[in-house]
């Protein structure tokens, strides 16, 4: 046997022996899934499009139809109840839309946050967003220690005292109604809504009157709307900033999610001084937050600021995938 036919021999063999291992990974593999599929199946669920994809086929097509994922899930929860079982490979999903549920997974120290999802929201595309604020945080120790200083800022009582901005924002935003309401003019009551909620949450928790329902083309909506919509993109697929045809659109979410962190960054660090200075400061919840941090001598200005940009992306909605 010549050489070439010894190489050739080997070669040939090399390659059974690996798509033999190849094709045995594979059927090791779908009898986990069938594994995983038999130890969750018992909890509702919508029929699965196939044995691997499980529904990943239906939550994409939603994307790809320009729905929003919520609403998919709310159908779900609607048909098999408050929690829903959601199959994509090997892992399972529970969509869980009974509150009394949501609130013992989130502050039980018994349900652990899966670090790999959680991470996808620290940064976005390599920025900075969430970070470690009160929403992403996975370590159960800082978390309580970041719910106990944000607590006094949002218990009833000194909410109360802020109730008179919420109806000052609900009545303006009747009186735009009222200066359409002629059966005629188009109204979109979604991006009417996210204007008053953010207008609220600037005015209650930073002192920042924006005025949205005047004049909703402010920059500082579009950086929000920008940072939203790049998350969500960034969340279904992180490997596409490494993608140069997506590279122009990454570098502009960037962007947007810097500039909302130097924002918040900036307000925090005014106030800090101006508190500091002994100078009359709006007694909002960015106030209260700053004194009892320090009370605690908790004061991390990274973290202050996830929590900036984790109040503004959670109260501003828009209708995005």
């Amino acid at each position: 046997m010549s050489l070439l036919q010894t190489a050739l021999h080997y070669t040939s063999n090399g390659l059974l022996l690996l798509l033999v291992l190849l094709l045995a990974a594979f059927g090791f593999y779908c009898l986990y899934v069938k594994y995983i599929h038999l130890t969750f199946d018992h909890i509702p669920g919508p029929p699965r499009d196939s044995f691997l994809l499980g529904h990943f086929i239906k939550y994409m097509k939603a994307a790809d139809d320009n729905q929003v994922s919520h609403e998919l899930f709310r159908k779900w929860a609607e048909a098999y109840g408050p929690v829903v079982r959601l199959n994509i490979l090997h892992q399972v999903f529970l969509i869980v839309t009974s509150p009394e549920a949501v609130k013992e997974l989130l502050m039980s120290p018994k349900y652990t946050k899966d670090p790999y999802g959680y991470k996808l929201l620290f940064s976005l595309f390599g920025q900075r967003f969430f970070g470690l604020g009160l929403v992403t945080d996975i370590n159960h120790d800082r978390w309580y220690h970041q719910r106990r200083i944000m607590d006094p800022a949002f218990s009833r009582t000194y909410l109360k005292d802020l109730m008179h901005i919420f109806n000052d924002k609900s009545e303006r935003m009747m009186e735009k109604l009222e200066e359409v309401s002629d059966g005629k003019t188009p109204v979109h009551m979604a991006h009417l809504i996210n204007c008053v909620t953010l207008d609220v949450i600037c005015t209650v928790a930073f002192g920042m009157n924006l005025n949205l329902m005047d004049d909703a083309k402010i920059p500082f909506t579009k950086v929000i709307d920008t940072c939203l919509k790049g998350m969500s993109k960034y969340v279904r697929n992180p490997y596409m900033q490494y993608l140069p045809w997506h590279r122009k659109y990454v570098k502009e979410v960037e962007n947007a999610a810097l500039l909302l962190r130097k924002i918040g960054k900036e307000c925090i660090e005014k106030r800090k001084a101006a508190i500091l200075r002994g100078e009359e400061v709006p007694q909002d919840i960015l106030t209260k937050i700053l004194k009892t941090a320090e009370q605690e001598e908790q004061v991390d200005d990274e973290i202050m600021t996830d929590n900036f940009v984790t109040f503004f992306v959670g109260d501003h909605l828009p209708p995005f995938t």
